[in-house]
């Protein structure tokens, strides 16, 4: 199993999010709001939003670290291919990484039952 997060399983373009916005089904966790699409590609492709409301700048890097962490190390848990965008609460700085990680496979279990 490949645990890299190449930058073509990244999601970057303007064009691509407002897609993702418009199109996408969306799960709604403690920690953060998922929104999710299936993609015609091969493979999953992830990003991560954090408003400067949630924190300073330490803060909101450390969770993007560790989300994006949780998708390329259980990327073989997406059944088929998703485009996904992840948004932070401000919830998320009282979560530990349990709890995110809870969350995230909640999220995830999600996203294949309603397929």
């Amino acid at each position: 199993m490949n645990e890299t997060l190449s930058p073509q399983e990244r999601i970057r373009n303007k064009k691509e999010f407002l897609h993702l916005y418009k199109k996408g089904s969306r799960y709604r966790a403690k920690y953060f709001n998922l929104i999710y699409i299936s993609s015609d590609l091969s493979f999953s492709r992830m990003a991560v939003v954090i408003s400067k409301k949630v924190g300073n700048a330490v803060k909101r890097n450390k969770f993007k670290r560790q989300m994006r962490s949780l998708f390329r190390r259980n990327k073989d848990l997406l059944e088929s291919p998703f485009d996904i965008l992840i948004i932070a609460k401000k919830e998320i700085i009282e979560a530990s990484w349990r709890k995110l990680q809870e969350d995230y496979f909640a999220a995830i279990r999600s996203i294949g039952q309603n397929r």
